[in-house]
């Protein structure tokens, strides 16, 4: 194999066929040439290098499971946003953190509730067709997020945060009693939880499907669903 510091470099899929170095970054060729070698104008760098708000250590353990994935398999990770979250999901868990939001992380890589679930069936090794073909790998379990986790934020965004403890306390009672609500949107229960407390304590909230992002016949499902309990 040829020397990295003489080679003449051959991208493809950001490795060179010639000496092997690899680069992770998108690569645009142009026709200009300087001392023999191809001029590479670089891009932007991998999805996860420009991912905001994550650990250190977070993206550190996903890049070292990503090289494992790859010398395992002979075959590089997709640069894409499904694939990136699959490996913060699993480097998140492996670094224990308990502050993780999945959806957070969905919402940053701008994945439709759809991807997500199809990188849940990836990551958690439900999925019809196995990610990893190493026998000694560890799927990662799945994070179910509470509706109590949404409450702060619902909270503050409509302006009666002094009400935060008392309907956290509230939607843990109604979970302990119906706990058939794990399997729904959590955030949407939440927000259900939220709207009936406000109607049934006479505060007034304005736009409240529009500041919380969801329709008005999502909130009215949502709402069916703890109805028994107001």
């Amino acid at each position: 194999m040829i020397s990295e510091e003489f080679c003449n470099h051959h991208f493809v899929d950001n490795v060179c066929q010639n000496c092997g170095i690899m680069l992770n970054y998108d690569l645009a060729y142009t026709n200009d040439y300087s001392n023999n070698c191809p001029k590479i104008a670089i891009g932007k760098n991998s999805i996860i290098d420009n991912l905001e708000g994550i650990p250190i250590e977070v993206i550190s353990r996903a890049k070292a499971n990503i090289s494992k994935k790859q010398d395992y398999s002979g075959k590089k990770i997709r640069n894409d946003a499904k694939h990136t979250f699959i490996e913060i999901y699993s480097a998140y868990l492996d670094c224990g953190f308990s502050d993780f939001n999945p959806q957070s992380l969905a919402q940053k890589l701008k994945l439709s509730r759809k991807d997500v679930n199809w990188c849940l069936k990836m990551t958690s090794g439900t999925s019809l067709i196995s990610n990893y073909l190493d026998e000694s790998f560890n799927y990662a379990s799945i994070v179910i997020l509470s509706p109590i986790a949404y409450i702060d934020d619902i909270c503050k965004k409509n302006g009666i945060e002094k009400y935060i403890e008392e309907i956290k306390q509230l939607t843990e009672d109604i979970l302990e009693k119906k706990d058939i609500l794990y399997s729904s949107r959590p955030e949407y229960i939440a927000c259900a939880i939220v709207k009936k407390f406000c109607d049934k304590n006479g505060i007034s909230l304005k736009c409240f499907s529009k500041v919380n992002k969801m329709s008005d016949n999502a909130l009215k499902k949502s709402i069916s669903d703890i109805k028994e309990f107001f």
